[in-house]
């Protein structure tokens, strides 16, 4: 065999070899199946824009349904008597991958993005959807009315026959036993039978109805519907693909400042003071004492040389009202740069790559007509955010400079150095530890006081709240008029106590005005501040004398709460 020959055989057999080696490599995924993604694809990167050398996420471009999906599995539940009472259930759950849209209903931005000033039609202006094709039954909000609350909603109705809105027509149709003629005008027959009122529209097939059946339905505020606060974001048509500069109150920066990133640091770090992380409770200079996975800033004075603590690590007091007890109260440490519509929290920090991934948190309100529950601690979460470099600029809102006698509490979660949250299937079943893996699955057991006592007892209290209170302010029924709730604020900064069965608050001008015009009621106002426990004879002389002047009758019968 001569040489050449040789040579070419050799070539052949390398060439042959490589041949099927890269075929070989090129279809193991197909052999492999699943087995070759351990790990879910990441998140896709949230939009942003530069300011001043920062990224700030493009509002233009974010949306509830563009935002990435939440890394782990969660539920709330309410007790039965609280959605008795409220009319709607507030209860919800969410798995891992599902946008916000999904499990965030509009209640829980009633005082942030106001989603309740929309229209559909003007959602469908700013997303150009054709509502034309959309049906009833696409309209989440048309299952909770009645006939009484869709007329009060939209008033115009009430001047058109029974056979001019179709699925008026066929409610009465299909409800009624007895005779009704469909040339009257819709107000005519309220008149003449107020019991069908409460006909519901849950009762027809509503995907048999256009929008356009309910003549002014598509132009009507959300918040003239009853119940709309039970409705989830995707269940409005078009709202969850609204940018979140177009809300109504649109997410903005909150304050100027900007720091820079300048190290990364794992959870050994101990002893953390002069932080700029924390709750909107606590304040936003909570320190830590262990397991201080942090990054430390650089900057002007404001900022220099403080930690933003990661909210995988550490929890703080967070919520508000009767809701701030969900969740044994407490929330990833964090900040508010956009707003009290979520909360932005330092998750993941690698030491040895010097990168820190950010994640958003939602929290439940749950507020409708007169009874106000207030809020939950930011707990819903992690949903991923930006990631950052050492010497990124990093926004940071409105940095706070007073000083925090607050501690943070681990939350046990344990530190994988360079290793991501994100992603992780482990994570996701719940076993990956952090602030809301032990929690979210026990937020309903710090629920269970608010369910109804069976006897009426001024001194019986949890947590700061009069449990026949509160009783009295779920309920529509007579028997506890001189009812004085819990001293609580909501968002705007007013302050006060609900009073009578109705729970009218006592900062609002109206109530303040009937009790200012009794002799003695300016030192009750006063009173109303500085009595954080009254005794029972206290009590029973404040509710006698003047809630019950707090528009609703006086009933001498079922006044006294206390023997």
């Amino acid at each position: 065999m001569n040489l050449h020959f040789r040579r070419y055989l050799y070539w052949l057999y390398w060439l042959s070899t490589g041949l099927i080696l890269s075929l070989f490599i090129s279809a193991l995924p197909y052999f492999m199946g699943n087995r070759v993604v351990a790990k879910q694809a990441p998140a896709e990167p949230v939009t942003t824009i530069t300011w001043q050398n920062t990224q700030l996420p493009d509002w233009n471009k974010i949306a509830f349904s563009s935002l990435p999906g939440i890394e782990q599995n969660g539920s709330f539940e309410a007790p039965l008597d609280i959605a008795s009472q409220l009319k709607y259930d507030p209860s919800r759950s969410w798995a891992a991958g599902q946008t916000p849209d999904q499990y965030t209903k509009l209640g829980d931005f009633q005082d942030s993005f106001k989603l309740q000033n929309f229209n559909l039609q003007t959602i469908a202006s700013k997303t150009g959807l054709d509502l034309s094709g959309i049906r009833l039954e696409d309209f989440g909000i048309m299952k909770l009315q009645t006939l009484g609350s869709l007329t009060e909603a939209i008033p115009t109705l009430l001047n058109l026959t029974v056979q001019q809105v179709k699925p008026v027509l066929d409610l009465l149709n299909s409800q009624l036993t007895a005779d009704f003629n469909p040339n009257q005008t819709i107000g005519q027959l309220l008149q003449q039978s107020l019991i069908l009122k409460e006909l519901e529209f849950n009762q027809l097939p509503l995907g048999n109805y256009g929008l356009d059946s309910i003549p002014g339905l598509d132009s009507t505020p959300i918040a003239a519907f009853k119940d709309w606060q039970g409705v989830n974001v995707n269940q409005i048509p078009g709202l969850p693909n609204v940018p979140f500069s177009q809300f109504p109150g649109p997410a903005n920066p909150v304050g100027a400042d900007v720091g820079t990133f300048d190290v990364a640091f794992a959870t050994p770090e101990q002893q953390r003071e002069r932080t700029i992380s924390g709750s909107d409770v606590e304040g936003f200079n909570v320190r830590c004492d262990e397991k201080c996975s942090h990054v430390e800033l650089s900057g002007n004075a404001k900022v220099l040389g403080r930690p933003w603590i990661s909210g995988k690590y550490q929890l703080v007091r967070g919520g508000h009202g009767v809701l701030a007890a969900v969740n044994g109260g407490k929330e990833p440490t964090g900040r508010h740069p956009f707003g009290d519509a979520f909360k932005v929290v330092v998750w993941d920090v690698s030491e040895p790559k010097g990168t820190m991934t950010q994640a958003l948190f939602f929290r439940i309100c749950i507020r409708s007509g007169f009874v106000d529950l207030g809020c939950t601690p930011y707990f819903i979460g992690p949903v991923p955010w930006l990631t950052y470099r050492e010497m990124d600029s990093i926004f940071l809102g409105s940095v706070d400079i007073e000083p925090s006698s607050s501690i943070s509490t681990p939350t046990g979660a344990e530190d994988n150095p360079g290793s991501s949250t994100f992603g992780n299937p482990e994570y996701r079943k719940g076993t990956g530890g952090g602030a809301s893996s032990s929690s979210t699955s026990n937020a309903n057991s710090h629920l269970s006081f608010l369910q109804s006592t069976a006897s009426a007892d001024c001194k019986k209290q949890q947590q700061g709240v009069v449990l026949d209170a509160l009783d009295a302010a779920l309920s529509n029924i007579e028997g506890n008029y001189n009812s004085v709730g819990p001293y609580v604020c909501d968002s705007a900064g007013n302050c006060g106590r609900g009073l009578g069965t109705k729970q009218f608050m006592s900062y609002r001008q109206d109530v303040r005005q009937q009790i200012l015009a009794k002799s003695g009621g300016q030192e009750f106002l006063a009173g109303l501040k500085q009595i954080s426990s009254p005794n029972k004879a206290q009590s029973c002389d404040i509710r006698d004398e003047y809630v019950p002047i707090v528009v609703q009758p006086l009933d001498k019968t079922e006044r006294h709460c206390c023997p």
